[in-house]
């Protein structure tokens, strides 16, 4: 049963260097051992909403598929990865490991308009890790209080970071990245063989259309969603905030509902749906 490096498969180390609300982190651990259950081993996994790309990132860490395409349309997000994968990572991990952070540098970097790939990559990672819960929409905030009432330091971990950069570097044989609609990118893998799918939309605070906007881009048709999932070929698992319209769009795609509770970034319980959507030839449900 050809599937990867199956006994590392419950340890994957974080490698984004994103901080997400209601990171995918939590997800790993799932998504791993159902990967690992479907009895062959992927030649394509796709995570079509990848924000930090926990999930993808232990994929390709852990080896259990072929290739890992991760998609993301912030164009800003995009850059990091951007920066990331190409010759740029070097330049970007320096300049990650000598930023001095205080509240008046991280200003002033924020305040800074150059357009070079590395200068928009830094803005949004510095931003990501200082601003309260990893929210990147206008508006946010910085931290106040943060890890033992250290503030914005307490989320910078320079080293580590920097660290996190080459590593994910490291993995780009492996890694594809398409700064593109998740939708539409998920629609081209519909007929390819031996594909698995992990769709992770970002959401709004409650579920609701209205309250805190968590992400720049946040609309995602679900009812679009899910009848490119009803035509996918591969297995998939998909997550969404608890829905009854979300639930009955999946039942009709012929997809299997559970809720599950969720901690989120302010250490708060979430219900939230889990789906599953097996292949065309079948799998086991995830564990």
């Amino acid at each position: 049963m050809a599937s990867g490096k199956r006994k590392n498969a419950e340890k994957p180390t974080t490698l984004s260097p994103f901080r997400y609300p209601g990171g995918k982190s939590r997800l790993r651990l799932r998504v791993i051992a159902w990967l690992c259950s479907l009895g062959w081993r992927p030649k394509h996994f796709i995570e079509p909403f990848a924000g930090g790309a926990s999930v993808a990132l232990a994929i390709a860490e852990l080896d259990l598929a072929d290739q890992i395409t991760f998609v993301e349309i912030d164009p800003e997000v995009a850059a990091v990865w951007r920066a990331i994968l190409g010759p740029t990572y070097a330049e970007f991990a320096s300049r990650v490991r000598e930023f001095v952070l205080t509240e008046d540098s991280a200003k002033k970097v924020l305040s800074r308009t150059e357009n070079d790939l590395v200068s928009r990559a830094f803005r949004c990672l510095l931003r990501n890790r200082i601003q309260r819960g990893g929210i990147m929409a206008p508006g946010a905030g910085f931290l106040k209080r943060g890890e033992d009432d250290k503030g914005i330091s307490s989320r910078w971990y320079a080293e580590t970071l920097a660290t996190r950069i080459e590593r994910v570097h490291d993995l780009r044989a492996k890694l594809v990245f398409r700064e593109d609609d998740g939708i539409s990118v998920l629609k081209s893998f519909r007929n390819r063989q031996k594909t698995a799918a992990f769709i992770d939309p970002p959401y709004t605070a409650n579920g609701k259309g209205a309250g805190v906007r968590l992400y720049r881009y946040h609309d995602v048709d679900s009812a679009e969603l899910f009848n490119v999932a009803e035509e996918f070929s591969g297995p998939m698992i998909i997550t969404y905030h608890r829905s009854v319209v979300v639930r009955r769009q999946a039942e009709a795609a012929e997809i299997r509902c559970q809720t599950i509770n969720v901690r989120t970034a302010h250490s708060l319980n979430r219900r939230e749906l889990i789906m599953f959507k097996p292949g065309k030839n079948g799998s086991t449900r995830p564990r």
